[in-house]
């Protein structure tokens, strides 16, 4: 989906919704607020031809109208055509209207483009934090589900002040307002391309975060045919003290050649990585001494050790390097080991 098929579509969906935003009419209902990020002149990460603020837009209006399927619900839109807001405006609005939870939607770059998946950013301080993790981890479980997305995890981010970092989640908190930041997945790697390339793969991501709210509130719908009043999510006990990100690397990053077959031009590679705060993510590797690393890898849950058979450069430098990730895009590098 390029840029003029983004305009397409919302020029179609457009025609009578602007204004004041669209609400669902049932009384004394859970009342969320949807946040289409970015807007106007602001168009978010935009690589190769996509434009996140079209991209967010489009998924927020399927989140509505499935969100809008169950009762006993009232959906407000901070945005629902292309302009600029500020994110202090974006939270004052959901208190106006007594929001039980905002969400701000999002899709995702990282700075040297090699991260994948998606990601849920919560506040860090107390009940806050508790029902920001707690509906992070149910989004993340429909994405898993049903788009075929990595989990990155529910991460918080404290700048210098001790405040939350993302702006939009520090003015929530300011309101004592519930918030999360849901980036579904990235747009400049590879391995998250095939997740948003159609309009209807960006409606599907509206439609999972819609479950994944309807769960965490207990919603049901008799034209869905569903039923979550009794789903048992995520209990998360709110923290005595702020919660903070993982600012330190790895603590182990170690390599082993166990085989070399110069024939068929391939190595045995074992590689050993902890991280005990947020756990190992993502691993890469070199074999010709750190010149160049291959794509990011999913590091296997539950384990310490990874041994795997890997294509050799045998080229002047033959010294094999492992990186390791952790939750937060911490990098540990083993020592090279010669082959």
């Amino acid at each position: 989906m390029k840029k003029t098929l983004c305009k397409i579509f919302l020029l179609s969906v457009a025609i009578g919704m602007l204004g004041q935003p669209i609400v669902s009419q049932a009384k004394e209902n859970v009342v969320v607020m949807i946040d289409p990020g970015h807007g106007g002149t602001n168009l978010g990460a935009n690589p190769t031809g996509y434009v996140e603020k079209d991209m967010t837009l489009i998924t927020a209006l399927a989140m509505k109208e499935e969100l809008e399927k169950y009762q006993g619900v009232s959906v407000y839109l901070t945005r629902n055509s292309d302009v600029e807001l500020s994110l202090q405006d974006r939270a004052q609005m959901a208190k106006n209207v007594n929001a039980d939870f905002l969400y701000s939607l999002h899709y995702n770059m990282s700075a040297n483009h090699v991260f994948y998946g998606a990601e849920i950013w919560a506040q860090s301080m107390g009940t806050n934090y508790a029902k920001g993790y707690s509906q992070g981890q149910l989004l993340l479980s429909e994405f898993i589900t049903v788009n075929d997305i990595f989990s990155r995890g529910v991460k918080v981010k404290v700048g210098k002040s001790g405040n939350e970092y993302y702006g939009i989640l520090r003015y929530a908190s300011k309101l004592d307002l519930p918030a999360v930041i849901v980036e579904h997945c990235h747009l400049d790697q590879a391995f998250d391309a095939e997740h948003f390339n159609t309009v209807d793969k960006l409606k599907q991501f509206g439609r999972s975060d819609a479950t994944a709210v309807a769960k965490y509130f207990g919603l049901a719908s008799t034209s869905l045919k569903v039923d979550y009043s009794h789903y048992p999510k995520p209990n998360i006990e709110p923290p005595t003290q702020p919660k903070t990100q993982d600012l330190t690397p790895p603590e182990l990053a170690t390599l082993q050649v166990t085989e070399v077959d110069s024939v068929n031009k391939t190595v045995s590679i074992q590689i050993n990585a902890t991280d005990r705060d947020t756990g190992i993510m993502y691993y890469s590797y070199s074999t010709d001494g750190g010149a160049t690393f291959e794509p990011l890898q999913i590091w296997p849950s539950a384990t310490d050790t990874l041994t795997i058979r890997v294509s050799a450069k045998f080229g002047q430098n033959r010294s094999a390097i492992a990186a390791v990730f952790n939750c937060y895009d911490g990098m540990a590098l083993s020592s090279p080991v010669n082959y």
